[in-house]
């Protein structure tokens, strides 16, 4: 078996409770990148995210946990994406390495999609 990684994001809307849209949109994401890239949570080896510095009510890994709590056992790990000159706010990114053959499908939600329009694939 393989080792395969694949990338996604997601841009939160500014709607209600910043901690509740959080979950929301990562529940979202990750239920499409688990399903399209048929990744069993078992096989995951870990999860890494970053998220802009204006997301500041949780962290992205605890809001993973608290949307889709069969994901409490894999290692995932968060930290500040860099502050870069118009980039895009609200946004959090995923990078997701399991035992599994690839290549990974990218998945880009919403706003996040502008970030990777030649893989997006239309999920905005």
């Amino acid at each position: 078996m393989n080792i395969t990684a694949v990338r996604g994001a997601t841009a939160l809307v500014e709607k209600g409770d910043e901690a509740a849209v959080m979950v929301e949109s990562l529940g979202m994401l990750f239920d499409t990148l688990v399903i399209k890239n048929g990744i069993s949570i078992e096989d995951i080896i870990s999860i890494q995210f970053t998220q802009t510095a204006d997301l500041n009510k949780m962290n992205a890994a605890a809001a993973l946990r608290k949307a889709r709590p069969a994901f409490s056992r894999v290692p995932l790990f968060c930290s500040l994406e860099p502050e870069v000159e118009n980039s895009l706010p609200r946004t959090i990114r995923v990078l997701i390495t399991w035992r599994g053959d690839g290549p990974g499908i990218p998945v880009y939600l919403g706003e996040a999609a502008s970030l990777r329009p030649d893989l997006s694939g239309g999920e905005a």
